[in-house]
């Protein structure tokens, strides 16, 4: 078994409210230099720099890198969905692509920048990775999961943008894998905090990083044979209700 460090929350360039040198590119090479063995890619709303990180990331043998979103739900509650290839991704992009607006903002419509693994600009993203895809929490779980995904609510312990924030508790029918905390609490916090929660589901953490000084800043350590998808969601599973 290996000690693997794992970043579940990561943001590049593509997010509007991400620093604009936050380029795939770099977000990799500063992810391989804290010594990150496994990192997701979680744009808002969009995996579109996923590809351009996963090629970057081909010349580290130590990391992995892997396709995801943090999805903002109807209820404006930010969901992590996570993925092993960029198929699944890619199909749940194209649902929930459908329940975005088109970009209105001038900051969505000049700063959400496709790049390349060379860190070359693309493209400009044209949905608004502002707004809240318009589908309920229950209906994004359920839409990871059909996508061999991964569902862990974002950032439990915020005063926003959580489903606590937002809804007060976590409903039964919502089926997350894990919960994730912010690097503001720690896990003992957590665990005495959410203690209804905690034998119930595994609890991570992602650095949630808008800019590079602050990848490394947190991530998730857990024991496995491989810094991996497979390996990653066993170690979850332990907890998962589902």
């Amino acid at each position: 078994m290996k000690s693997i460090n794992a970043d579940v929350h990561l943001h590049t360039c593509l997010s509007p409210c991400a620093d604009l040198t936050q380029s795939p590119k770099r977000v990799v090479e500063r992810a391989f230099e804290v010594g990150l063995n496994l990192i997701f890619i979680t744009d808002h709303n969009s995996i579109a720099n996923a590809v351009a990180a996963i090629k970057a990331a081909e010349k580290f043998e130590s990391l992995r890198v892997y396709p995801g979103m943090e999805i903002t739900t109807r209820e404006e509650a930010h969901v992590l969905s996570l993925f092993e290839n960029l198929t699944d991704a890619g199909r749940m992009l194209e649902t929930t692509d459908k329940y975005l607006p088109d970009a209105y903002f001038e900051k969505e419509i000049d700063e959400q920048i496709i790049a390349n693994e060379l860190d070359e600009i693309d493209g400009f993203y044209r949905k608004s990775l502002f707004s809240a895809v318009d589908l309920s929490i229950e209906e994004i779980i359920d839409l990871i999961h059909k996508n061999n995904g991964i569902a862990i609510a974002a950032h439990i312990d915020r005063q926003s943008f959580s489903v606590l924030s937002q809804l007060g508790s976590i409903p039964f029918n919502c089926k997350f894998d894990a919960l994730e905390i912010s690097p503001n609490m720690q896990y003992e916090e957590a665990v005495s905090i959410y203690e209804g929660y905690s034998d119930k589901y595994k609890f991570v953490k992602g650095s949630d990083s808008h800019s590079l000084n602050t990848i490394g800043n947190a991530f998730t350590k857990f024991a496995g044979k491989e810094n991996n998808f497979e390996s990653f969601l066993k170690y979850i599973k332990e907890y998962s209700s589902v």
